[in-house]
């Protein structure tokens, strides 16, 4: 169990000393069975969950011209992994085995069990160790890497239809005039979900070279998803409980410089989803927004038409799992834009929890808030 959405984690009392309870990984995590059963009508969709890639996965779908240099994914005791150019590309100083030991996470079969026994109707899968392909130093073998992973996916997900909803890489952000191009592609594989990674080297998402990009995302209809943790060290003392607890509340400066370039009000159509960061850091995101913008106005290049929260609102998304401050905010954060995730199989997902979590958004929220945040919203935005 991890922390409820009433903001107490699990404790015990010894000695007149406080301590919080572990709480198993995810391999060894129940799935306890709660007596509750959902409103009718009720969808619930988590919207950010993720899939283990198969060993032997990218040399079996890449071009045949780069069938040599293709990414190895390989096993071991320790773990899956992924190596090209190279390099070894897993994540430094992680034990793989504690985001990756769920079985579900690479067998459909057994996702399906758990996301029953979680109360989940669907959940839209995210990449676990491919986006650190976007470093690769060949672009033209990044770009032919992701036509390998996504065509992967899209076979992947047709084994669980309707439950498991790929969400496609777009690797355009070096070559952004090939956007509409790629998107096509994206579409004929059947996605309905899109991300690009929140910060790669030498992309500046506010410049004029990737206007083409935010053009044909907006004409393409597909939301957009931004993920954190792309790029995760953990070495050094502190380095872990660090990078976790800066790294789950990173999106107050991508928000940011989409809303002050004028990216989002000039893409009125274009959905943003920032995703696994939480919904507790929006409220003051957007107020310091506001204010920053009325007390600098004169100087803010481009003047907006709007405030900045208003293209929150209009526009833009948040995930989140266990948020009991978010939960409080939610009047402010607008329950609208809120989807709820599992973040399936990770140690800081809600595995083992999602009922509970769930049955409690309905006894802290008016009903219709709840059914929206649980799987409504996600079902609108995503048109599934």
């Amino acid at each position: 169990m991890s922390a409820s959405s009433t903001g107490k984690l699990p404790t015990s009392i010894s000695n007149d000393t406080i301590s919080v309870n572990k709480i198993a990984w995810p391999v060894d995590r129940e799935i306890p069975k709660l007596e509750w059963e959902l409103p009718t009508g009720v969808r619930v969709i988590s919207s950010d969950d993720h899939i283990l890639e198969a060993p032997g996965m990218y040399e079996d779908y890449i071009a045949p011209k780069y069938k040599a240099v293709a990414p190895k994914v390989w096993k071991d005791e320790t773990g899956t992994h992924l190596e090209c150019e190279g390099r070894n590309l897993d994540s430094i100083g992680q034990k793989l085995l504690l985001t990756q030991g769920r079985p579900g996470m690479a067998d459909p079969i057994l996702r399906a069990k758990d996301y029953d026994a979680e109360l989940v109707d669907a959940g839209f899968i995210f990449a676990q160790v491919s986006m650190a392909l976007f470093t690769l130093e060949d672009k033209n073998l990044m770009i032919a890497c992701y036509d390998a992973y996504n065509e992967w996916l899209a076979n992947e997900c047709a084994r669980l239809p309707g439950r498991m909803y790929g969400v496609a890489v777009l690797p355009t952000i070096y070559a952004p005039e090939n956007t509409a191009e790629y998107i096509q592609k994206i579409k004929n594989w059947g996605f309905k979900a899109m991300q690009i990674p929140s910060n790669p080297k030498d992309v500046w998402y506010n410049g004029s070279r990737w206007e083409p990009m935010w053009d044909a995302i907006e004409e393409s209809g597909l939301p957009l998803s931004f993920h954190i943790g792309e790029n995760p060290n953990y070495r050094g003392k502190g380095a872990l409980g660090t990078f976790l607890t800066t790294g789950f509340q990173p999106f107050r400066r991508l928000w940011a410089l989409l809303t002050f370039s004028g990216v989002l009000e000039r893409h009125p159509a274009m959905n943003i989803i920032f995703t696994e960061g939480g919904i507790s850091w929006v409220p003051a995101a957007l107020y310091d927004a506001d204010k920053t913008y009325l007390q600098f106005e004169s100087e803010m290049r481009p003047q907006l038409a709007q405030p900045p929260s208003y293209y929150w609102h209009r526009q833009c998304f948040a995930t989140f799992m266990d948020d009991p401050s978010g939960i409080k905010l939610i009047d402010d954060i607008g329950f609208e834009k809120v989807l709820w995730s599992v973040d399936y199989p990770h140690p800081e997902s809600t595995l083992g929890e999602s009922a509970a979590l769930i049955k409690s958004f309905f006894e802290d929220l008016p009903s219709e808030q709840a059914s929206a945040i649980v799987g409504g919203n996600a079902a609108k935005l995503w048109n599934i």
